[in-house]
């Protein structure tokens, strides 16, 4: 009798963790440590959009873009990890689009 061992991808695993590594940094400290003035009560967005820019038609791109969405998923079915917010991806193809392009998508980012 065989047993099959069926490992996910190593690059899988490691953009599932980069995308939660951006995530924890991405949420506001006040938020997350309450350090805030008590006097002000902070409210979670009731949505978080990140953006990816990458060459979509590489062979890391071809593998990177459906890791993402799954960990998008992943996060966005387990209500106590974000509760009350959805996660967004924005992707982009980094030879289809142009700084100017991003400024209008990103105007607060201060580049």
């Amino acid at each position: 009798m065989e047993v099959l061992l069926i490992n996910r991808p190593t690059h899988v695993c490691k953009t599932r963790a980069l995308l939660a590594l951006i995530l924890l940094m991405w949420v506001p400290m006040e938020v997350m440590a309450g350090t805030e003035n008590a006097t002000h009560l902070s409210t979670r967005p009731s949505s978080l959009n990140i953006g990816a820019l990458f060459t979509l038609n590489s062979v890391i791109g071809r593998a990177a873009k459906p890791a993402i969405y799954a960990a998008i998923d992943d996060v966005n079915s387990d209500p106590s990890i974000l509760p009350g917010t959805k996660l967004n991806v924005i992707l982009y193809d980094q030879i289809a689009v142009n700084f100017l392009e991003l400024l209008k998508v990103f105007p607060e980012t201060p580049f």
